[in-house]
Formats: structure tokens, C-alpha cells, sequence
């Protein structure tokens, strides 16, 4: 009788090879994993800083179009901007508010009248503050005056998810009041 020496695969290299093999597809999935959550922490990103462009946009239009309605009295968070006679005028929401679709029936983004859905895992914060003129001092400069408020500075806050981690993204700029004459002879 004769017998032949069989090589070949233990049961052992076989389940090192699967071993091996697993490590592999396990860190092949966990890098995919972190790509698919990196790309959308970009377009999250992305569509915060959307949303706070466009809010920031509306803030600036509100001075430029109606001033008999709006004007600059009511670029302020909703209680700022009194009046002479002590009535506020600001009409932005004050605090982290959900974002709507709509800027509903007076076309400002950021006001009581928002309307539509709300747009999911993103919040906005609108913060007006008015800020010293020393060349005209107002009534809130260190060393009040009697003149308006000129300057307000703006600041805008989206906070968006990534997962259940949360970020923001945000825009800060100054508004003035002063207007540019466009008649020739005055």
C-alpha cells in the first residue's frame, strides 16, 4: 500500500485567512462610514451658511426697502429700538428659533411671521446691538448723547447636526444709517 502525502490548507490557515480577511472589510466599512458622515457634515455646512447669508441679506433689505413701514427703527431683535415715545421698534426674534421656508406675510426672514415647515436639524439666532457713534454720541455711548443710534452691529447664528453633535456657523457684520444723497443739487 502506498500513501500520498496530501498538502494542502489546515482548518487553521483557513480561519486565519477569514480572520485576516474580516479586519480588512471592517476597516473598508469604517473609513466608507466616515465618508458618508464627512459629506454630510458638508452639506450641512453648506446649507447653514446658506441660511444665514440669506437672513443677513433680509436684515440689510429691511433698512433699504419701506421706510415708512420698516426702515432702520425696526433693524433691531423684537423690545430694542424704542422710539421717542418709548415703543419698541425691532422686529427680529430674539433667542435660537427654528428656521422656516417662509419669511411669511411682511418678507422678513427672521421675524414672528415665519412661515411653512421648518426646515429640519437647523436653528437661527439673529443678535442686533447698537453700537457707539464717538463722532455723534447716542444714548448709548460711556458718555451719553442726544444723538440717533447709527451704528448696529449684526450677528447671525445657524447651529446645524452633524450626528448628534452640533455646530455653527456664523455671520457678523455693522449696519449704518447714514444715506447717500443721489440728488445733484442738494
Amino acid at each position: 500500500m502506498s500513501t500520498k502525502n496530501e498538502s494542502g490548507f489546515s482548518y487553521i490557515d483557513v480561519m486565519i485567512a477569514i480572520v485576516i480577511l474580516m479586519v480588512g472589510i471592517l476597516a473598508l466599512m469604517s473609513g466608507m462610514g466616515g465618508a458618508v458622515l464627512q459629506a454630510r457634515s458638508q452639506e450641512q455646512q453648506m446649507v447653514a451658511k446658506q441660511v444665514a447669508a440669506s437672513t443677513m441679506e433680509s436684515i440689510m433689505s429691511v433698512k433699504e426697502t419701506d421706510p415708512d413701514r420698516l426702515g432702520w427703527k425696526a433693524v433691531g431683535n423684537v423690545g430694542s429700538n424704542p422710539d421717542p415715545l418709548g415703543v419698541p421698534q425691532g422686529v427680529f426674534i430674539t433667542g435660537m428659533q427654528d428656521v422656516h421656508v417662509g419669511a411669511g406675510p411682511d418678507a422678513i426672514i427672521g421675524t414672528a411671521d415665519d412661515d411653512g415647515a421648518t426646515v429640519p436639524n437647523l436653528q437661527r439666532e439673529i443678535t442686533i446691538t447698537d453700537e457707539c457713534d464717538t463722532d455723534a454720541p447716542s444714548y448709548n455711548c460711556p458718555t451719553p448723547g442726544t444723538n440717533p443710534v447709527r451704528f448696529r452691529n449684526v450677528r447671525v447664528d445657524v447651529r446645524y447636526f452633524v450626528g448628534a453633535v452640533p455646530r455653527t456657523e456664523s455671520l457678523q457684520t455693522v449696519l449704518t444709517d447714514y444715506a447717500i444723497s443721489t440728488d445733484a443739487g442738494e
